[in-house]
């Protein structure tokens, strides 16, 4: 799972989403398909032998990059878990 910081807030996308997300929802989450999937790929790559306290977060920087951190989250309280992308 990777989380997508948006103008629209924080969207979840689960492995098994990649492949069905279309053109023009990538357009409005402002990101590639290379780069939601590079994205993706370092967040597995950061989630190797974590806690399930954490989960990766896609964001932009500035200079319109992509970059993806690890950031602690309680999964009873955390509104992402029932957030999909639609």
């Amino acid at each position: 799972m990777l989380a997508l910081a948006t103008d629209y807030g924080d969207v979840e996308i689960l492995e098994e989403d990649l492949s069905s997300i279309t053109e023009a929802e990538l357009k409005k989450l402002r990101i590639t398909r290379s780069e939601l999937n590079r994205a993706f790929a370092e967040g597995v790559r950061l989630m190797k032998s974590r806690s399930d306290s954490v989960r990766p977060v896609a964001h932009q920087t500035f200079d319109g990059t992509w970059r993806v951190d690890l950031f602690r989250y309680s999964p009873t309280s955390d509104q992402l878990m029932q957030r999909r992308l639609s």
